[in-house]
């Protein structure tokens, strides 16, 4: 496995032997490079390139290229306290830059693609399959053009593809800029990883293969009012978008609401603007969850200083058929042979007790001891043809809204261990609470 210096202002022979022959470009190193070599950058490095650049790695799996700013003026060959994150790739006007291979891991890289007014895309991991990792990288799109999907991960009909981004920033030059991502997208702890013109949508609609998005302690929170984390409105094959201990702006909107079930799933773990450990969000062509902490159940679920309940609000599209799916609530069970009856407490403003088929409780439990497959039972409708009945009425004390409710279910685990509660939703254009705490009795 080799090793090869780039230095945009080497002299010498340019063979990528040492420093003083470098390569003077990351094309031509990736012309010479075999799976498993290394190419160190130096800080320093500024290649310009008025062309389509294609930066493609003869990486494998099993053998990944990998792609490191260093300090030029330090060991030779570099060590770790060389790393840097100054070394910068640039297309200008409309110029495309694409970063492709089955296998490249990249540090400390600033991509910069187009300047002007000319739209330029860059495009990571375009060729699948593809399996690409980039740390403490910086992806920036730095034309102002009118340019939808000016960052695009994977490729609308290229399956296979992942993309791992660590400390990894991203910057646009115009609103109407975004991400497409059809991939398999993580993206994780990266402190202020918008910079530039914040896209009034930062993840845009797709229009084929859907991807899976998963952030974890990424901070969006320079995107404020008037913008758009997700649109949920995309004609894909299916998409789903997972933040996880993110940093939101107070005043941004989680998505825009999606209008089929076939539109993007989106859910948000602990992630807000305020140093909260409870908030969350999950949002469905059905509905729309939030946290809430004024009509909370007293005694309920709390983070063991606030009470908190859940907020569900339905949309017209919401149906017995296509209901929505509330978040598991996971209970560790104990018994296994005896009957256990779980409850979970609500409240809403209909005026009398809900429907079994407008909303329910189902339940997940082991109901087998020669197998770990799940069994379930519920408190709702039991099918198409029956007569809907009244939920069961409820003494509990609520700090607000009107008729309060509780959802149970009798079954006899067969084993011990986890059990998890779902509460199902299905009467459209109506808000509902739920205690998000299981009681086992």
């Amino acid at each position: 496995m080799a090793i090869y210096y780039v230095y945009s202002g080497a002299g010498g022979s340019n063979n990528g032997s040492s420093w003083a022959n470098a390569f003077t470009t990351l094309t031509t190193a990736f012309a010479t490079e075999v799976a498993g070599d290394t190419l160190y950058v130096a800080h320093d490095h500024a290649e310009s390139t008025a062309a389509t650049v294609t930066l493609t790695s003869s990486g494998t799996l099993a053998s990944m290229t990998k792609v490191i700013c260093v300090n030029r003026a330090g060991s030779v060959p570099p060590v770790a306290a060389d790393r840097r994150a100054t070394a910068q790739v640039t297309t200008t006007g409309a110029s495309a830059l694409n970063l492709s291979g089955t296998a490249v891991h990249y540090d400390g890289i600033i991509f910069n693609c187009g300047t002007g007014a000319s739209a330029a895309i860059l495009s990571v991991a375009n060729a699948g399959p593809g399996n690409m990792r980039l740390d403490n990288c910086s992806l920036r799109i730095n034309t102002t053009a009118t340019n939808s999907g000016a960052l695009t991960i994977g490729g609308g009909l290229i399956g296979g593809i992942h993309v791992a981004l660590n400390n990894t920033t991203l910057s646009f030059g115009g609103v109407s800029q975004n991400i497409l991502a059809y991939a398999n997208v993580k993206w994780r702890n990266t402190p202020s990883a918008l910079l530039g013109t914040i896209p009034t949508t930062l993840f845009g609609p797709l229009t084929a293969r859907g991807g899976s998005v998963e952030c974890v302690g990424v901070d969006f929170s320079a995107a404020g009012a008037g913008k758009s984390i997700v649109d949920a409105v995309q004609a894909c094959q299916g998409s789903t978008f997972r933040f996880i201990d993110c940093k939101l702006h107070a005043s941004v909107s989680k998505s825009t609401t999606p209008t089929s079930m076939g539109h993007p799933e989106i859910d948000y773990i602990r992630s807000g603007s305020s140093g909260v450990n409870y908030a969350v969000a999950s949002i469905r062509a059905a509905a729309t969850l939030t946290e809430e902490t004024t009509i909370v159940r007293t005694g309920g679920a709390s983070d063991g200083t606030t009470p908190i309940a859940w907020k569900i609000v339905t949309t017209a599209n919401c149906t017995y058929s296509i209901p929505f799916e509330c978040p598991p609530i996971a209970i560790w069970n104990s018994v296994d042979g005896s009957a256990v009856t779980a409850t979970i407490e609500g409240i809403w403003g209909g005026g009398a007790v809900p429907l079994d088929n407008e909303i329910w409780l189902d339940m997940e439990y082991l109901g087998d001891n020669s197998s770990p497959q799940g069994s379930f039972v519920n408190d709702g409708m039991a099918d198409l043809l029956t007569t809907a009945a009244n939920q069961t009425s409820s003494s509990e004390t609520w700090g607000g809204s009107t008729t309060k409710f509780k959802l149970a279910v009798t079954f006899t685990p067969q084993q011990a261990g986890w059990i998890y509660a779902r509460v199902k939703c299905a009467k459209a254009s109506t808000t509902f609470y739920i205690d998000p705490l299981v009681t086992l009795t």
